[in-house]
């Protein structure tokens, strides 16, 4: 019994902390946050380019959100409107992609990428509005919110993600 009064402590501690670090910034702004499967989620009402979401996100304690199971792709899907940044790229080596926690999608086992009949399927590396092409990934309430590679430098609203470490 001790222990589970301890475990339950901790955990609502762990989930103030987390809302307090958003709220404390964001006090009169359209705040979205979530507890879900053992984990928050901070949906962001601005838009900011890659790196800064993840330098946000961060600063707060949490990171880019790591999708790892279908569940959890039909979570945020229920929450979403529009495109956010989530924390997968490519960075380092063209067509490697890898999470900010440093898992690949073959350890985390899924994907959601754009699927097309006729054109080359997401991600496709379009350089069209960037030289640089297309190294961050954004989910989109459109298009089965599925996974698209896009240009980092783009502003998308992102999604911040912290695990809860007792449950």
């Amino acid at each position: 019994m001790v222990r589970e009064l301890t475990d339950n402590y901790t955990r609502v501690k762990e989930e103030l902390f987390f809302y307090k670090a958003f709220t404390a910034q964001f006090l009169n702004r359209d705040m979205k946050l979530r507890d879900w499967g053992g984990k928050f989620y901070y949906f962001s009402s601005e838009k900011l380019t890659w790196s800064s979401s993840r330098a946000f996100c961060v600063s707060k304690g949490t990171d880019l959100v790591t999708i790892t199971s279908q569940s959890e792709q039909m979570f945020l899907n229920s929450e979403i409107k529009d495109q956010y940044w989530i924390g997968l790229n490519d960075l380092q080596t063209e067509g490697n992609w890898v999470w900010v926690n440093n898992q690949t999608l073959t350890e985390t086992g899924v994907q959601f990428w754009f699927q097309r009949v006729s054109e080359k399927s997401e991600p496709d590396n379009w350089r069209g509005n960037d030289a640089n092409g297309e190294n961050c990934a954004v989910v989109t309430s459109s298009n089965n919110y599925s996974w698209f590679d896009v240009s980092c430098n783009f502003m998308y609203n992102f999604i911040c993600e912290k695990k809860v470490l007792h449950q």
